[in-house]
């Protein structure tokens, strides 16, 4: 048959990349190729993303197309592969020609790799997220239904129109998993520039359908003008934030519900099934929260302490002691001081009047405490509150439940790092790389404060638990003061 020839140009461009890559072609294409796609596709950007990038690269590309080309080698059994010119019918192809009899002893590791191709593509990219109906078996959930628990949650939002479409239909399945009957709705907007307050009322007349109870409280002109200005200082950032947060827990405070939960919520991506192991994960303590990551670090860094008041690193698996790390590789709820990132679940018995409490909260209705003199996050202080009020340990933080404040590092740190197949490659490669790297990196994004440690007036916490003893909090010992830079 008559072929049209290559054209001299392409040609000339093919030898000259032959003679770079040499024999080495195929992997240049299967691997490099796809690896530099992943490496510099958002939002595979992070300390790791070079090894993962070829890792990737070579699970889903080069395994693949290499392993059915040997196999198919193998049933072709070895047929003459040129043609009537000499020359191999498969050149340049990335294909190989089929396997001569001699060859036949590679057989059991090409098996082998195709084994493990169709775990990948079978259970190896399988979602990490459990299914809802095995969570609500859980002894937690089964109480809960038998006692009629309700459930309060409460979210604000601003200029987040690229994350609600998702924040809507996970919302939407967790109403749906807990019942609408159950769950009472209350979300707050200010001063969007986006579509954030239009998307929401259209939110809130579904949620009308859906027979939910619900507020929305949309306000403009609350930062006030400039757009920035409660961010002039932190102490005026701190109070105007614990106002926001008062804002969207107020309808709790009206409503004669004893509710049994409640979900705070910062305008974080999630997973529907992420609040039913918070839930699970509070049962019998006062707090549990998420972990939330923005870019290539830990986002909240400024709140969580572990359980003896140590600052934590931005590099996973984040914290200074042994044990919690161990904790967090397995993905396993920890004990923490203090903790927000993103969600938290809460008992709701401090927040109510002390006429639907069941429990022996004897304060008054919990709300996010004005900033003290000193410099801290509203955040920081509710838990303290919290651990005053009770002298207990009753902070959690589930390392499972990873939220994160775009779509694409949700899709990152909540589900490309967590399929099987990648998991696979961070027990065989990524530990000891992490180890290496707290080595001599580990303090690296340490927490030391506001503007590195600088920031005259940030607020001291004292009262913590002494580090490898068995002393617990005391009640009332936690104390603020003012930190003194000379």
């Amino acid at each position: 048959m008559f072929q049209t020839p290559i054209p001299s140009t392409v040609h000339r461009w093919w030898v000259y990349y032959r003679s770079i890559v040499g024999g080495y072609h195929e992997y240049a294409i299967l691997i490099l190729l796809p690896a530099l796609y992943f490496r510099f596709s958002y939002p595979i950007f992070t300390h790791n993303s070079a090894t993962l990038s070829l890792y990737l690269a070579t699970v889903f590309f080069f395994l693949p197309i290499k392993t059915a080309a040997a196999l198919w080698g193998l049933v072709a059994g070895g047929g003459d592969s040129r043609n009537h010119y000499g020359r191999s019918r498969y050149s340049p192809s990335l294909l190989p020609t089929p396997l001569k009899r001699k060859s036949l002893r590679r057989a059991p590791a090409w098996i082998l790799s195709g084994i493990f191709v169709v775990w990948t593509y079978a259970y190896g990219t399988a979602s990490p997220f459990p299914e809802a109906s095995e969570l609500v078996r859980n002894p937690v959930f089964l109480e809960h239904q038998t006692s009629n628990a309700s459930y309060f949650i409460a979210a604000s939002f601003w200029n987040n129109e690229p994350v609600l479409d998702h924040w809507t239909r996970e919302m939407t399945s967790l109403i749906e998993v807990l019942g609408p009957q159950n769950v009472y709705l209350s979300l707050t907007e200010n001063d969007s520039e986006d579509n954030t307050a239009s998307m929401l009322l259209h939110y809130a007349r579904k949620l009308t359908k859906m027979q939910v109870q619900h507020s929305l409280n949309v306000t403009r002109e609350l930062r006030g003008y400039p757009s920035n200005m409660p961010w002039h200082n932190t102490l005026h950032r701190m109070a105007y934030m614990a106002n926001l947060r008062n804002g969207a827990l107020q309808p709790l405070y009206e409503n004669n519900t004893p509710f049994r939960t409640l979900v705070l919520m910062n305008d974080v991506v999630f997973h529907h099934t992420d609040i039913l192991k918070l839930i699970i994960a509070s049962n019998g303590k006062t707090m549990a929260c998420s972990l939330d990551m923005d870019g290539a670090t830990l986002y909240d860094q400024w709140v969580l302490r572990d359980s003896c008041g140590r600052t934590t690193s931005g590099f996973w698996p984040f914290f200074m002691d042994s044990e919690d790390k161990a904790v967090v590789r397995r993905g396993g709820v920890l004990n923490v001081g203090t903790c927000w990132n993103g969600i938290v679940v809460l008992d709701a018995d401090p927040f109510l009047n002390a006429t639907l409490r069941k429990g022996s909260w004897d304060g008054d209705p919990l709300r996010f405490p004005q900033p003290p003199d000193c410099i801290i996050s509203e955040c920081a202080l509710l838990p303290l509150t919290l651990i005053n009020q009770t002298s207990d340990s009753i902070v959690v933080m589930d390392s499972s439940v990873v939220v994160a404040y775009t779509v694409g590092w949700w899709k990152y740190y909540a589900v490309w790092l967590r399929m099987p197949v990648v998991r696979l490659w961070m027990r065989v490669f990524e530990e000891w790389w992490w180890g290496v790297w707290w080595i001599f990196f580990g303090d690296g994004l340490r927490w030391k404060g506001l503007d590195d440690g600088k920031e005259t007036g940030e607020c001291v916490v004292e009262g913590w638990p002494e580090c490898g003893s068995k002393a617990t909090w005391k009640k009332g010992g936690v104390r603020l003061r003012k930190k003194i830079i000379e």
